[in-house]
């Protein structure tokens, strides 16, 4: 079944109650039970919609979880469906943190309106999306319970602030195909080094023969394998 247009409108089923609110980001929801017991935000990657990556929620197949998509703010300017957590070519900065707040809001929002635990939430990011989950993950004044960083990376490390000692705790799965010519192997091992050197003492990092800038099935059973055991 095709997922829905992304509306700033979220509508969910959380422990058995219709949901609806407003949220600063558009999204679009699917769920694997009508009482789930964890929220995924998921980011895309550049160029992508929340739509059209809402569909790997539908090949995961993860039980009693609430997946909100969500679309990134910057419009592109050659393409009508696409958009992007930050421009390119330049510096990504203003714009990277502009998109931090309202992924922040918006998970701020949802958290409150529905209860659950932060300890029950969280981030999956693919590419320029799993940039921006990292570095979400490891700012918020939050605790997650994990991170998911497909096909990305970590730059912009001398503005990360931990907000406390026990952040370097977060579970972090990285993971990487050796044959991406988009975002280049060697800025997956550059994000690695960067999260030991933050202190990071939860990291699982895995990298997949002749995978290029997409996934594969055994990543999938990996992905599947580390929400499991957060949960």
């Amino acid at each position: 079944m095709p997922h829905q247009s992304p509306s700033n409108t979220l509508r969910c089923t959380f422990e058995g109650t219709e949901r609806q609110m407003n949220i600063p980001l558009e999204c679009v929801v699917h769920q694997t039970s009508k009482t789930p017991k964890q929220v995924i935000f998921a980011l895309h990657g550049f160029g992508d919609n929340a739509r059209n990556f809402a569909d790997l929620a539908s090949e995961l197949v993860l039980p009693d979880t609430l997946w909100i998509v969500l679309q990134a703010p910057e419009a592109l300017p050659f393409q009508a469906d696409g958009a992007q957590w930050y421009e390119l070519f330049g510096n990504p900065h203003p714009q990277l943190r502009s998109s931090y707040e309202k992924v922040r809001n918006t998970m701020e929002t949802v958290q409150a309106q529905l209860g659950i635990p932060w300890s029950k939430c969280l981030m999956f990011g693919f590419s320029q999306g799993a940039f921006v989950s990292l570095y979400s993950a490891i700012m918020l004044p939050h605790d997650l319970a994990g991170v998911v960083a497909l096909s990305g990376y970590l730059g912009q490390s001398h503005k990360l602030r931990l907000p406390h000692e026990g952040r370097k705790k977060l579970p972090v799965f990285l993971a990487h195909g050796l044959n991406d010519q988009v975002v280049f192997p060697a800025q997956h091992f550059e994000t690695l080094d960067i999260l030991q050197h933050l202190g990071f003492t939860k990291v699982t990092a895995k990298t997949y023969k002749g995978v290029a800038h997409s996934l594969c099935a055994e990543e999938l059973f990996d992905i599947k394998s580390f929400i499991g055991e957060l949960t």
